[in-house]
């Protein structure tokens, strides 16, 4: 397991006023947006992508990432508010939210209807060939 930061953005800036805040999300090429919304133990993911990379950005809560490298080794990052990692074209991922978490997806392809699926490969669950358990040890949702 490789543990790394240096694959952790931050935002490009945060403008605050009295009205609130402004955060300017990392460059990414985007085509498609989209929030999603997890509950306590969700998993997510546990594929990779024929085309397309994506950014997740934390808004709330927290995400577990863990991507499975060219090497073999599998990088487990835990993601926090503010924070974003981009999921590259071919890399199997998948995500882990210990609480209730909110992300920003960012997708380098349109990922509407039926285009989603058809670009997804799906992979022997990551979140199992690694110890996770010092990041989240409770139970795991998955469809």
């Amino acid at each position: 397991m490789t543990l790394s930061h240096d694959h952790i953005l931050l935002p490009e800036g945060i403008y605050a006023d009295a009205r609130g805040r402004i955060i300017a999300l990392p460059d990414f090429p985007t085509k498609h947006a989209m929030i999603i919304e997890c509950t306590t133990g969700a998993v997510r993911g546990n594929h990779y992508h024929h085309h397309e990379s994506h950014l997740m950005y934390v808004v709330s809560g927290r995400m577990i990432y863990l991507e499975h490298q060219a090497d073999g080794e599998i990088l487990t990052l835990d993601v926090k508010p503010g924070e974003a990692v981009v999921s590259p074209v071919s890399l199997a991922h998948t995500t882990v939210f210990p609480e209730p978490t909110v992300i920003a997806v960012l997708s380098d392809v349109d990922r509407g209807g039926e285009r989603y699926e058809n670009e997804v490969v799906r992979v022997e669950p990551l979140q199992h060939q690694v110890d996770i358990s010092h990041l989240y040890d409770g139970p795991q949702v998955t469809p």
